[in-house]
């Protein structure tokens, strides 16, 4: 058998140099024109568009989808085995040789042999392999699920956080509106002298308390727009806008037996956990067929000078390899893939009472947190009723100032309350919805 290599030179004329820098400059031009054409980064967001953006962008995201790529390409592997493997070796040698029977008494020959090995994948160890490496493509596909939960639960907090934060500056610059037109009407009555100078220090309070809760509302705006954007692989400091969310009221639909039960039939966790048991089996099988023959054939052809043999011999070879004993190795083998699987089991038990008791508790939680909207509500709008009329009172006279601030103040609060209340509301039913809800088609890589 000969190997042929070859190598090609070429020279490039002053033509072949034009020509190249023609194709350079028109791929710069063009590069030029893509770049001027790019479309800017968007900065205003939906929910569901932070959610895309999250698992295009999100390092955890992309390590789940290596992962999940990983385990598949681990299946391919396995399936190549139960094929047909060919590999070739050659074997030159120099050999000096005395003779028994001469002529010649003494000779130098040369021998060479080309042999072709074809291992023949028989028996239940190569399948056994196929279904291990698909079983823990299962898990892989169920984790990368859960590593989708785990990031949009964390999206949906974070979005519904920065909607609470913004809502509560505005809540803060109405507070300091009020406080104002309410010192301005109280310097008013000084100045004519229907109140005592002691309303007008009265009145500065508000504002000043008002002024720092501004303050503080726009800083936690400034942190809650950060936290999101990093977990949308963005810059900290670029513009960024959410547009508000109509919540999705999950737990109405459904009682709390039904959420366990959905949960524990969705639950990517517990579908990890199963897939972990069956692939903890099929290595237990394999791991106890450790005495499975092997078998290869091989074709070999020699080719030597050698006067007193051979010139040429060509030879077809089964081979049986049966195992006998290995010190022990396959026993060990076979304890630890029987202590893995209990393992396994044990924790299949303890993913499906967490994916109960978690889903129990966003249950509970969806239904306290829609009773406390409700309230929250109720207190705010009855605290507006009794501000107005107490600033009525006071306007005719009827109140001292001290009751209008406090019931300013008690607005002021329940206006906070409700709002909190409202979009702790939303992330609950945003957290319940994706642990009851299947995931979409097209969810893994």
């Amino acid at each position: 058998m000969r190997f042929r290599l070859s190598a090609v030179s070429g020279r490039v004329n002053k033509r072949g140099v034009s020509f190249a820098a023609a194709c350079a400059a028109l791929l710069g031009s063009c590069s030029q024109s893509q770049a001027q054409t790019a479309p800017p980064v968007a900065n205003t967001f939906t929910l569901q568009a932070a959610e895309t953006q999250a698992m295009a962008q999100n390092p955890s995201a992309r390590a789940a989808s290596q992962q999940l790529i990983q385990a598949l390409a681990k299946v391919d592997q396995a399936r190549a085995q139960q094929r047909t493997q060919i590999s070739f070796s050659s074997a030159a040698s120099a050999s000096s040789a005395d003779v028994i029977q001469g002529p010649p008494d003494h000779e130098n020959f040369q021998t060479l042999q080309n042999t072709l090995t074809i291992p023949l994948p028989l028996g239940l160890r190569p399948r056994l392999a196929v279904s291990l490496a698909q079983r823990q493509a299962d898990a892989a596909r169920a984790q990368f699920e859960a590593a989708r939960i785990t990031l949009l639960t964390q999206v949906d907090t974070a979005y519904y956080d920065l909607l609470r934060k913004q809502a509560l500056l505005t809540l803060a610059d109405q507070t300091l509106a009020e406080a104002e037109r309410s010192l301005s009407e109280v310097q008013k009555r000084n100045k004519a002298g229907d109140v005592p100078q002691l309303d007008v220090l009265r009145a500065q309070v508000p504002v000043s308390a008002a002024q720092a809760q501004r303050a503080q509302a726009e800083n936690a705006v400034t942190v809650a727009r950060q936290a999101l954007s990093a977990l949308l692989s963005r810059d900290l400091d670029a513009p960024l806008t959410v547009q508000e969310v109509d919540p999705a009221h999950v737990s109405d639909a459904h009682t709390e037996t039904e959420v366990r039960a959905l949960a524990e039939q969705r639950s990517p966790d517990l579908r990890a956990a199963d897939a972990t048991v069956q692939a903890d089996e099929e290595a237990v099988k394999s791991a106890r067929l450790w005495r499975e023959p092997a078998l290869s054939v091989d074709l070999s052809d020699a080719r030597s000078n050698d006067k007193t043999g051979f010139s040429r011999l060509n030879t077809i070879q089964a081979t049986v390899t049966i195992p006998i004993s290995d010190g022990g190795l396959a026993r060990g083998q076979t304890r630890e893939a029987e202590a893995a699987l209990a393992q396994a089991k044990a924790q299949r038990e303890s993913a499906r009472s967490s994916a109960v008791t978690a889903a129990g508790a966003a249950y509970l939680n969806a239904r306290s947190a829609a009773v406390q909207s409700r309230s929250a509500a109720e207190a705010r709008a009855n605290a507006q009723i009794v501000y107005d009329k107490t600033l009525l009172g006071y306007q005719q006279g009827l109140f001292p100032l001290s009751d209008v601030l406090n019931a300013q103040a008690a607005l002021a609060q329940t206006r906070i309350a409700e709002t909190q209340a409202r979009y702790d509301q939303a992330a609950a039913e945003s957290s319940l919805a994706l642990l009851i809800t299947p995931a979409p088609e097209k969810a893994a890589p």
